[in-house]
């Protein structure tokens, strides 16, 4: 008789502690690897804002008449960085810089700090920040070369600024839609954006120079621009690749400028983004006398293939390689030389003056 009465204290037992054992797994839950990933990066994601003069434009048929020729009006901007090392070197998007005659950067805390530019690269987009701190929180940084199609990325910044009330940055999810996409110019545009990393992950006016970020929290691009027709995000945005940011960034801190990749070709242009179909390859359409490809025995008319491993189809695919390659480097490509199948170990130098 007593055992039915040790399996009932049995079973109060169980319900008393079923609640309790229930909140912890579902704090498990709610603990997901984007969250590891948030928490890991916000520390070190700032808000860049910014003062610029721009041009005043006459509004109305009595601003021709009133306002002052060559009249000027302050501006702000805003947009987002993260910081690279503790003495506060920041990485931002050189079109959040631009013309900045005052520059304000401003932690997760609230803290302000007033900031200058180490160097700007308006063809990659990366501008180098510094402010005088120590101890300051810094980024994880990852590699781009070996995201997967489909995996996790978290984007960080600072939409519309101070407009949400707090500096606490904002986090959005999404997943790597596409890597190695070319962007073609637009009229007035100085950047080029070849390379990038595509995803879906939300990025709003502001989220410029914030950080992308793999699953566990490590940076794998800066965020830099979205295809929109509304000035929000749709879903198409743009990253780009940290590799290439650390280099311009290093170039930048190091020689105040980015000395550029030449190896003596040139490529078909714009005129022929179909010929890859045609010929199997990209054109050269010309090479230098005496410099590193003519030495390795490219020469005018042959088809390039693949360069650094990757395939070569437009003049893009050519930008984004010697984007990503410096002086001093050695540039592997495989081409087509009247039919026969070739390979040539290019000896990149700095881009002649």
């Amino acid at each position: 008789m007593k055992r039915p009465s040790l399996l009932v204290g049995a079973s109060v037992a169980t319900v008393a502690l079923a609640p309790h054992l229930a909140g912890q797994d579902l704090a498990k839950t709610r603990q997901t690897a984007i969250v590891t990933a948030a928490s890991r990066l916000a520390p070190a994601v700032v808000s860049v804002n910014v003062l610029r003069r721009e041009r005043q434009l006459p509004q109305d048929p009595f601003d021709l008449f009133f306002m002052p020729r060559g009249s000027e009006q302050v501006v702000e901007g805003y947009g987002s960085g993260f910081i690279i090392s503790p003495d506060g070197v920041v990485i931002t998007n050189q079109h959040v810089t631009q013309g900045a005659e005052q520059i304000v950067v401003t932690t997760r805390e609230g803290r302000d700090f007033a900031a200058k530019i180490l160097g700007e690269d308006p063809l990659t987009d990366i501008a180098v920040l510094k402010v005088d701190g120590s101890g300051l929180p810094t980024a994880p940084l990852g590699k781009s070369t070996d995201l997967l199609i489909g995996e996790w990325v978290v984007a960080v910044g600072n939409p519309f600024a101070y407009l949400l009330g707090n500096t606490e940055p904002t986090v959005t999810a999404g997943v790597v839609s596409a890597v190695g996409r070319n962007l073609l110019p637009s009229q007035g545009q100085s950047g080029i954006y070849v390379g990038m990393i595509q995803t879906d992950a939300p990025i709003n006016p502001g989220n410029s120079g914030g950080p992308l970020a793999n699953a566990v929290g490590e940076v794998v691009g800066v965020n830099s621009s979205i295809f929109t027709s509304s000035g929000g995000s749709v879903g198409i945005g743009f990253a780009i690749p940290i590799e290439r940011a650390l280099r311009v960034a290093d170039e930048l801190r190091r020689f105040g400028k980015v000395r550029r990749a030449w190896v003596g070709l040139d490529v078909a242009g714009a005129e022929d983004l179909r010929g890859w179909k045609r010929v199997g390859g990209l054109r050269v359409t010309q090479v230098a006398a005496g410099g590193p490809a003519g030495r390795a025995g490219l020469a005018a008319g042959d088809v390039l293939v693949s360069a650094r491993g990757r395939r070569l189809r437009t003049f893009l695919d050519w930008e984004a390689v010697m984007l990503d390659t410096g002086p001093g480097d050695t540039l592997t490509v495989s081409f087509r030389h009247g039919g026969e199948s070739r390979s040539a170990r290019l000896a990149v130098t700095d881009f002649p003056t």
